[in-house]
């Protein structure tokens, strides 16, 4: 008798349990040795896309579970930096395929809506996807904030500063930080 692959969340916890030691590599370019992880950043994510999401009327359950798993595919391939990363492309199909490894034993009805979302999030044409997106870079900003605040080069930080990519809105949230 062939084993069956079991039918539930555990991919998916492990791989949410994995982001917290998985290291966002972008810092180490401002000599931030001790630095935030993934987890960590998608935990932000979420909490500001419940503010927003309530604000703008859009669909906050979807919002911060689609902060939740933007990420959640660096459990299996990293945290790459820009420069390595041969294209946007490739990176996003590596990411599917990664996607599609941590929601294959969930069981039929729970894989459709993350692989819903995550295919919404990817095709970035629907308020909420963009709104994450945006977000992403929102909180790449508070925590630039963050590290300058605990004394890092505000010098090194410029190339995290996000300004040029988030909404005027967004901008004005990050000034008040």
């Amino acid at each position: 008798m062939a084993h069956r692959a079991s039918k539930g969340p555990e991919s998916l916890f492990r791989a949410a349990g994995a982001l917290k030691t998985v290291k966002r590599k972008g810092w180490l370019k401002a000599g931030i040795e001790d630095r935030e992880s993934v987890a960590d950043h998608s935990f932000r994510m979420a909490v500001i896309g419940a503010y927003l999401s309530a604000g703008m009327n859009l669909d906050s359950a979807k919002t911060i579970r689609m902060c939740l798993i933007h990420d959640l595919a660096e459990s299996k391939i990293g945290d790459l930096i820009p420069e390595e990363k041969t294209s946007e492309g490739a990176h996003r199909k590596s990411e599917d395929v990664a996607m599609r490894q941590i929601t294959r034993t969930l069981p039929a009805r729970e894989r459709k809506l993350v692989e819903q979302e995550w295919n919404e999030l990817l095709s970035n044409k629907t308020n909420e996807a963009r709104l994450v997106w945006q977000i992403d870079k929102l909180e790449m900003g508070l925590t630039m904030k963050d590290y300058i605040r605990a004394g890092f080069d505000s010098k090194k930080m410029k190339q995290f500063d996000p300004s040029v990519y988030v909404s005027e809105d967004l901008k004005a949230l990050l000034d008040e930080y």
